[in-house]
C-alpha cells in the first residue's frame, strides 16, 4: 500500500507544470523613440532578452592606454575605445592601470 501510494504521488508530481519564465524587460515606445533620436539603437540581450538602448561611444576608435581614456571600455586587443557603450557580453580590457582584464555581463 505505501508502495502505491509512493507512486501516485511521484506520478502526480511529474504531472506539475513548469514554472513560468519571468517576462522579457521590454522599453516602452517612448524610450525606444527617445534612444533612436539621440543616436542609439534598441538591443536585446542578457540571459532574459531584454531590450536596452545601445549608444555609439563618443570617442570610438580613439587610441586608448587605460580605462579613463575612454567613455566605454579601452578595449585590450585594438587598444582602442569600444564603439558602443553596451554593458552585455564577454570582452577584455583595460583597467586604469593599462592591465588587461576580462568581464562577462549578463
Amino acid at each position: 500500500m505505501r508502495r502505491r501510494v509512493a507512486l501516485v504521488l511521484l506520478v502526480l508530481a511529474a504531472c506539475q507544470p513548469e514554472a513560468e519564465a519571468p517576462p522579457r524587460p521590454s522599453m516602452s515606445v517612448a524610450d525606444k523613440a527617445d534612444c533612436i533620436a539621440k543616436g542609439g539603437q534598441v538591443g536585446v540581450a542578457g540571459l532574459l532578452g531584454g531590450e536596452f538602448c545601445v549608444k555609439r561611444a563618443p570617442d570610438a576608435g580613439k587610441s586608448c592606454t587605460r580605462a579613463s581614456d575612454c567613455a566605454g571600455d579601452c578595449l585590450t586587443a585594438s587598444r582602442t575605445c569600444a564603439p558602443t557603450l553596451n554593458p552585455f557580453g564577454c570582452r577584455d580590457y583595460l583597467d586604469e592601470t593599462g592591465q588587461p582584464q576580462s568581464i562577462c555581463v549578463d
